[in-house]
């Protein structure tokens, strides 16, 4: 059981505005394909519809890894690397230059942004931002394309 010397933020999700920052700092537009998943998903999700992201819609955790390619993946929950590797697991379902968006755990919790960053970095993604959004932690990570340097 966790215990906190103070109460930790609630989730993204439940902070439309927010939720609006971040999806704007991630170059999302309303007529983008996100899914958003995770306990805090659906509202979300509902969040999304009613301001206009009508290619929004929720995906449970266990239909991560079978769903078509869409171009953003929200977790507007506190998620460690350890429930990310699962959610992720096998999961091909990020387009190439795709936005992962994960609200992480507080970094004293030991499975905040380094833990994830690695993680991210490990699948194939590149952080790009590190946000601090009203006490959320939240992560913004680009699918890798090509690795052209390699190429080269």
């Amino acid at each position: 059981m966790a215990t906190f010397a103070l109460q930790p933020a609630p989730p993204l999700a439940a902070d439309g505005a927010a939720l609006a920052r971040v999806l704007q700092r991630a170059g999302l537009a309303k007529d983008s394909v996100i899914r958003v998943t995770g306990h805090a998903g659906p509202t979300a999700a509902l969040w999304l519809s009613r301001h206009g992201y009508d290619r929004a819609a929720y995906v449970h955790a266990h239909w991560v890894a079978t769903m078509e390619l869409v171009d953003a993946l929200l977790i507007p929950h506190a998620c460690g690397a350890l429930e990310l590797a699962d959610l992720l697991q096998g999961a091909k379902c990020m387009r190439e230059g795709g936005v992962l968006i994960v609200q992480t755990p507080p970094n004293g919790q030991g499975q905040g942004h380094d833990n994830v960053a690695g993680l991210l970095q490990a699948l194939g993604y590149e952080v790009e931002h590190r946000l601090s959004e009203r006490g959320r932690d939240v992560c913004i990570a680009r699918r890798r394309g090509l690795d052209f340097k390699r190429a080269a």
